[in-house]
């Protein structure tokens, strides 16, 4: 895929291996990568359209060429995490749109609880994180 890329910019991206359990403690390993997308919060329809208890989450859309892992409970693994601004999102849904000349993926992401995030804060990722004064989040 290789849609338009005048409006992305380089975000990071995690990508987990499969969950581990030591000293009773889920741990996965962890990969750190970067990909230019381009990311926006969902609109007012959009959050209109999710069950009322989901519409308190905050909540990403990305636009790019990467297809993104969601996580997968049959097999143990963990979906793609996104650092946005500070903040860690998951994964919660990745498509390929290639019908049409402009192809690329839309995806989007739930921010990840601070208490989840904990275990794997350490790292380049956590370094460079940058804040947002963005009204919305």
């Amino acid at each position: 895929m290789s849609g338009l890329g005048i409006f992305r910019r380089k975000f990071v991206i995690r990508r987990f291996g499969e969950d581990e359990i030591i000293d009773g403690y889920a741990h996965a390993t962890y990969e750190d990568t970067e990909t230019s997308l381009n990311v926006q919060p969902l609109s007012a329809d959009e959050l209109a359209a999710l069950p009322e208890g989901e519409r308190r989450t905050k909540r990403l859309k990305a636009y790019g060429d990467l297809t993104f892992a969601t996580a997968d409970q049959s097999t143990g693994r963990r979906g793609d995490w996104l650092l946005y601004y500070g903040h860690w999102y998951e994964c919660v849904s990745s498509l390929g749109w290639d019908h049409t000349i402009l192809s690329h993926c839309k995806s989007e992401f739930v921010e990840v609880s601070e208490a989840e995030t904990a275990p794997y804060a350490a790292g380049k990722a956590a370094e460079e994180a940058k804040e947002c004064d963005c009204a919305w989040m």
